[in-house]
């Protein structure tokens, strides 16, 4: 069997060309070729990943057709995959789903396009004749759909001969949504190696120019209003008395139009917050492995998996999480869950001084954090389930 691998690559800036980076380079075993299919650029492979591809095409017409089955790679960034969705609708394959909520993907395909019919029209897809009232009724309105009800996944679902989801929460959505689709739940890989040596984290907050001795509490990842920086910051806020040498890192880039210097400034907490913007990857790695916890929030959230989240688990940082979608799934010992909602400043200021005040509390759920991770996302496994699976849904389609 051939497989034609849609999705981005580097250069392009992406999690999911960072993940199709780790899982190609597993792949390779189980198929007689694997072309990657990318969109009007030249990708940068890794050397020890130009082996494993047979092929790059740029034409996806003329690979995901014949003999040929096409693994896509679906999210929500409308540059990266808007040939990948149209793609899919042409070409019957297996879709990788990596966001929860394709809301806002229809929407620049749409709407930000001018074209207020098709996106009636998806939103009739999504949920019939309600589904075309209510997208009339907002746009004479000037008010969005709500996004908990129009997750835009039917097309996507109904489109391919099976979907591959990193949780049980998004399964079960999509399952309302197109119950004949074959859907598997597949832990999101590790993205960082495994076997990582034991080294002090004094000795990578030296090395990063940060105080050996203090306190690091660290959050990894784009820096928008949905990874509930804001409360995390506040609660932090709240401790700085009982921990006046720790200090807040936000490894990452800010979201445009979020002005989160005004968050740091609101709170007083510029002298005491580092944002890093981009990291490469080893400086990525030497922040994980200096922090001493992890603040991994998000909400509202549709079932999408955090590879942040995994990279800090497989470092041993234990990590404070919302207790929704697909963090919710972790076993309650190798994360800390704290609710959404009213009360959430509280119990974050309650988990991080728990954690803070105590070491051996931190090296325990570290410890089971790493374990998890090793046991669960192990890229060779994670690259078998996927070819099991694909192969199962050509066999049981009209491919």
């Amino acid at each position: 069997m051939n497989l034609a691998y849609v999705s981005p690559l580097p250069p392009l800036s992406s999690g999911v060309a960072d993940y199709s980076i780790m899982l190609l380079s597993h792949l390779r075993p189980y198929f007689s070729r694997v072309v990657a299919v990318v969109d009007g650029y030249v990708p940068q492979l890794p050397p020890g990943l130009v082996d494993q591809v047979s092929d790059i095409a740029a034409d996806i017409d003329w690979w995901c057709g014949g003999r040929v089955v096409p693994l896509y790679h679906m999210g929500n960034h409308i540059q990266y995959h808007r040939t990948i969705y149209q793609a899919l609708q042409r070409f019957p394959g297996v879709t990788v789903l990596h966001d929860g909520n394709l809301l806002p993907f229809v929407h620049e395909a749409t709407l930000a396009r001018g074209e207020r019919s098709t996106f009636v029209r998806e939103a009739g897809l999504e949920q019939g004749s309600a589904g075309i009232a209510a997208a009339w009724t907002s746009l004479r309105r000037g008010e969005p759909l709500a996004l908990d009800e129009y997750l835009m996944l039917t097309r996507v679902a109904r489109a391919s001969i099976g979907v591959i989801v990193h949780s049980q929460y998004l399964r079960r959505r999509l399952a309302e949504r197109s119950p004949n689709t074959p859907v598997t739940v597949i832990p999101l890989l590790a993205m960082m190696p495994l076997d990582l040596k034991p080294a002090l984290r004094q000795d990578f907050k030296l090395s990063l120019g940060l105080d050996p001795k203090g306190l690091l509490i660290g959050a990894f990842g784009f820096i928008a209003p949905s990874k509930r920086l804001e409360p995390a910051l506040e609660a932090f806020a709240c401790l700085r008395e009982r921990f006046p040498g720790a200090r807040f890192l936000c490894v990452g880039e800010v979201s445009p139009g979020y002005d989160f210097g005004a968050v740091l400034e609101q709170l007083s907490l510029e002298d005491v917050v580092h944002v890093t913007g981009y990291a490469s990857f080893d400086t990525f790695l030497r922040y994980l492995r200096a922090v001493d916890v992890g603040v991994n929030l998000r909400y509202p959230t549709w079932g999408e998996a955090s590879a942040s989240l995994s990279c800090l688990m497989a470092c041993g940082v234990p990590t404070v999480v919302t207790d929704a979608g697909a963090f919710a799934e972790f076993p309650d010992d190798v994360v800390v869950k704290v609710p959404a909602g009213t009360s959430e400043v509280d119990a974050i200021a309650v988990a991080l001084h728990k954690l803070l005040s105590d070491a051996d509390m931190r090296a325990v759920i570290g410890t089971a954090a790493r374990a998890y991770v090793a046991d669960q996302c192990d890229p060779r496994a994670i690259a078998r389930r996927y070819a099991t699976f694909i192969r199962t849904a050509v066999c049981t389609s009209s491919m």
